[in-house]
Order: structure tokens, then sequence, then C-alpha cells
């Protein structure tokens, strides 16, 4: 029974450690694009373990997936603007076709 109250706070502190180095973008994208499908009309609410995330260029790049309602897939790339925040396109700009995924979160 000790072993058991040792090991429970143990095994949270490693769980609480195991995070992104990405975590802030991300989370600012999801944030984003709820904003947009908003403005859109959209009555969606996308979280963390319903969408898909790739990062590029040291974080400068944030594509996000998800299936709308009609289940049909959707992608955004956001783009790191120079007052830090993100800029959305409806694909992967031209510039960064070719950046290679530093990151990729699948949740969906």
């Amino acid at each position: 029974m000790k072993k058991l109250f040792l090991t429970f706070p143990i095994l949270l502190l490693f769980l609480s450690a195991c995070g992104s180095q990405y975590d802030p973008e991300i989370e600012q994208v999801i944030e984003l694009e709820n904003e947009h499908l908003s403005d859109l009309g959209d009555d969606v609410n996308l979280t963390r373990n319903t969408t898909n995330f790739y990062v590029y260029a040291d974080g400068g790049y944030v594509e996000i997936r998800y299936d709308n309602a009609a289940g049909e897939e959707q992608q955004a790339v956001y783009e790191e603007t120079d007052t830090d925040t993100y800029e959305r396109h409806d694909g992967m700009p031209e510039e960064a076709e070719n950046l290679t995924r530093e990151y990729e979160e699948e949740n969906r």
C-alpha cells in the first residue's frame, strides 16, 4: 500500500511533463480556427483530442486537420507573423511546401 502512495505522485509528475514544446502554438491555432469557424456560422468546437497537428519551421507554420460535421476532412495552415500571432491559409503556402515536419500529433 505504501508503494502505491509513492508511485501515484511520481506517475502524475511524469505525465504532466509529457507535453509538446509546441503546446502554446497548437493551443493558439485551435482558438483561431474555432473563431474562424464561428465567423462562418459553423457551430463547431474543435479540441486537441479531435484534431491533427503538424508543425514546421520551429512553429512558424502549424497545419491543422479535422473532420467537419459532414465527416469531410478540413485543412488550414497558420503562418506565424511578426506580431507573434498567426495568419490563416486554406492550404500550405508555396514557400513552405518543401518544409519537413518537426512535430506531428494525430488525435483523430
